[in-house]
């Protein structure tokens, strides 16, 4: 598909070889992805989708053998009611590998386990965005988007994650692919029915995707009078929308037969469903040194935090790649104005192609805008966003390579020019993501002066209690024979996960009883700072025995029981020795 006009879109359909590359950046991201786990704690949410997948890989099992009451309500409702706020299609897709691993032990973990098919989503989405930037801005753009995607820090860490926040990323970008395509060829209409039903079972970000796509049809047929005064030969037929038929039968009927909690009282369910992310408890979160409870919220947290947050030289091509194309997106309500506009910049293609594009990108921002909308999640909540960023970055990184070329036409070849310059322009982003783990939630681009800079300012540093997983050596160090730790954010079964897997011993006990722990651990978010006074009146102390940082910044503070016999620390620096056990610790 070509578009007529200066620096229209449209790089023509892909081969075999394409999807060859796309597929080894699939693999490559997933093996990084699988040898990096082991870094990183399950975090809170992870554990709570950990049960989940046991309980409905234990009723997949029994109907797998046969059982005559598996398809009862009662044993449909003993397996599928926990953890029933979201849909199950993901979930499914861990109970899966759980239950593959309980026969064959294809993982070296647990977690691995677990993690598996979310890292799996990770992978396909560079894939699709490979495919999704090649045919619209050229390969190179292709490759670029990708790599840029992959390399967003935070990305990177929730790509590791049994979650479903980078799975509804790939549905999300898959149903707008797969409409998109359906614009020009009609028989992809049924894979945006399918895409779009797999969007609804892994998230409810899926909900603002016909919004989307009703905004860029109306575009779309405004618009065509106006392409039309460009065009010698006439326009192809307007493309009927066979997309949203598919989208209306298929889409609810995959997320209906894939969670099995509705197949009884489906309609109080379902409105239950709805009412709950409708009307969702609002969590906190830190932004510039306040802390937010509840709403209204500020209207500029998501575009302050992407700032902040992905690589500036990412930003900076992605904007240039938007402003390049922003004459593509004029509204048409005017032919001759839009006419004359085009014929001195980019056109835009038949079917709009970067209101499309924009639309994708922006809709998930201004969603979490809203004053109303939560925004404990961070950018987990507005990540179906950044692969149509990358795009845009892609764009204005191949029109870069060219225009090098062109300078050293005689001098380097064309792919060397290019590789030189994507190599150079995404060496902060992969410096940046190598630097944030396993820290990822806590970590700051230079915009914010880095994770010190953010920290003066007042930013979130972290959630999820994941980062505890960092302190296993120093918890092990501290209990060699065991005993009790207060966990702070770290829940019960992530706690258990990690000495499932052998991380931590038996002998090391999470206690609820912050007074009898042996060592109390604090992460550093505002809403514990009163547990750091909790721990100072129940252990006459106020001196840590233990704190865990990143770029000079305290993560986790470690408080001893000054009447435990097990501790054992190290000496610090001007210490004549350790503190033999049963020694009150207040005074280190």
């Amino acid at each position: 598909m070509s578009g007529p006009g200066k620096g229209a879109v449209g790089a023509g359909r892909l081969t075999g070889w394409d999807h060859a590359v796309g597929a080894l950046l699939a693999i490559a991201y997933v093996a990084l992805l699988f040898v990096t786990s082991d870094e990183l704690a399950m975090s809170r949410d992870e554990s709570f989708y950990v049960v989940a997948a046991q309980d409905y890989g234990r009723w997949m099992a029994d109907v797998w053998a046969g059982e005559d009451d598996a398809w009862s309500r009662e044993a449909i409702d003993a397996a599928w009611d926990y953890n029933h706020e979201h849909p199950a299609l993901i979930k499914s897709a861990f109970a899966l590998s759980w239950l593959a691993q309980e026969r064959w032990e294809l993982f070296p973990s647990l977690h691995h386990t677990f993690r598996f098919p979310g890292m799996v989503t990770g992978g396909l989405l560079l894939w699709l965005t490979f495919v999704f930037g090649a045919e619209i801005f050229g390969r190179r753009a292709g490759v670029f988007a990708a790599l840029a995607f992959a390399l967003m820090p935070r990305v990177f860490y929730h790509a590791h994650l049994d979650c479903f926040d980078v799975p509804i990323v790939l549905m999300v970008m898959w149903t707008t692919y797969a409409y998109w395509r359906a614009l020009a060829a009609p028989r992809w209409a049924w894979m945006c029915g399918l895409a779009f039903g797999c969007a609804l079972a892994t998230k409810h970000n899926a909900w603002i995707l016909p919004g989307v796509f009703l905004i860029h049809q109306a575009w779309l047929h405004l618009g065509r009078r106006a392409l039309a005064t460009l065009r010698a030969a006439p326009l192809p037929p307007a493309p009927r929308p066979w997309w949203l038929v598919a989208m209306v039968t298929l889409g609810p009927l995959i997320f209906l037969g894939s969670w099995p909690w509705l197949w009884h009282d489906t309609l109080p369910r379902l409105g239950w469903y709805v009412r709950f992310h409708v009307n969702h408890v609002y969590y906190n979160i830190a932004y510039f040194g306040f802390t937010w409870f509840e709403p209204p919220f500020p209207a500029s947290y998501p575009f302050v935090m992407t700032a902040i947050t992905v690589s500036a030289v990412v930003l900076v091509l992605a904007i240039l790649g938007v402003v390049r194309r922003l004459p593509a997106m004029l509204p048409a309500f005017s032919p001759k104005l839009a006419a004359r506009v085009w014929r001195s910049g980019a056109a835009p293609d038949a079917l709009f192609t970067d209101v499309l594009l924009m639309g994708a990108l922006l809709a998930p921002l201004v969603v979490i805008a809203l004053p109303s909308s939560p925004i404990f999640g961070g950018t987990k909540h507005w990540m179906p966003s950044y692969p149509f960023l990358a795009m845009y970055a892609g764009a204005a990184f191949a029109a870069l390579a060219a225009a090098l070329a062109e300078t050293l036409r005689g001098r380097a070849p064309a792919p060397l020019t290019a590789g030189a310059l994507g190599a150079l322009l995404l060496t902060p982003s992969a410096l940046e993501t190598a630097h944030s783990h396993p820290f990822g939630l806590s970590h700051y681009t230079v915009a914010a002066g880095g994770v010190p800079g953010a920290a003066d300012l007042g930013m979130n540093r972290q959630f999820w209690g994941f980062t505890t997983g960092s302190l296993l050596p120093f918890l092990r160090e501290a209990l060699p024979s065991g005993g009790s730790v207060w966990l702070c954010d770290t829940t019960y079964p992530a706690w258990n996960l990690l000495q499932r897997d052998g991380r931590i011993p038996r002998e090391l006990r999470a206690t609820g009883d912050l007074r009898s722990a042996d060592l109390v651990l604090v992460h550093h978010e505002d809403h514990f700072l009163e547990v750091d006074a909790q721990a100072w009146v129940a252990h006459a102390s106020a001196r840590p025995v233990h704190v865990l940082t990143y770029e000079g910044v305290p993560i986790m503070t470690v408080y001893a029981n000054p009447e435990s016999r097990r501790v054992q620390l190290p000496p610090r620096p001007g210490d004549a020795a350790p503190a033999p056990a049963g020694t009150a610790l207040d005074a280190r």
